[in-house]
């Protein structure tokens, strides 16, 4: 019995894995003076490919950054019938609209562009967004998870089999 049940706790364990953020963000320096560009490359990471509509709100510091423009890729371009990013004071909306089948050409996850800000002091880092809120639809105009399902780990129903194995021979 006592077996058992360390196979359940060592499979259950390795069956939870964390997930990334759905946006994750990557800064071209550590450093900024007054004036300077700063450019954080932006990427979507596990999307659910049920995604339609997407639309992100975050916080940043109006009084150290001041977003210039959103610049998509390509790939992205060519995938998506609307793509919007602007700055209301500390707020940063982006709105981003995909075809049908975009999951086919630019996979779950991919780079989605570039966010430009400019330094407005100087020694300053780059800049924080603080998710405040998150939307996704589908195609049928219905709210869904903007991240991807991840199917059970294989491990995991190995080792609950075992254990219903284990317990029936143990009866």
């Amino acid at each position: 019995m006592k077996i058992a049940n360390l196979i359940l706790i060592i499979g259950l364990m390795m069956s939870f894995s964390s997930k990334a953020s759905l946006i994750t963000f990557s800064s071209d320096s550590s450093s900024y003076s007054t004036g300077d560009l700063i450019e954080l490359e932006v990427f979507i990471n596990e999307a659910n490919p049920a995604i339609d509509n997407l639309e992100f709100l975050w916080e940043f510091d109006s009084s150290l950054f001041a977003f210039e423009m959103l610049t998509i890729t390509d790939s992205v371009f060519d995938n998506a019938y609307f793509d919007d990013a602007f700055a209301s004071g500390d707020e940063l909306l982006l709105q981003l609209g995909l075809f049908a089948d975009w999951d086919s050409f630019l996979g779950t996850s991919f780079t989605l562009g570039t966010f430009s800000f400019i330094a407005l002091e100087d020694n300053v880092t780059s800049p924080e967004l603080m998710l405040i809120d998150m939307f996704a639809q589908n195609f049928d105009g219905d709210d869904i998870s903007a991240t991807s399902v991840p199917a059970p780990p294989t491990l995991a129903i190995l080792c609950i089999a075992g254990l219903v194995l284990l317990r029936k021979r143990m009866m």
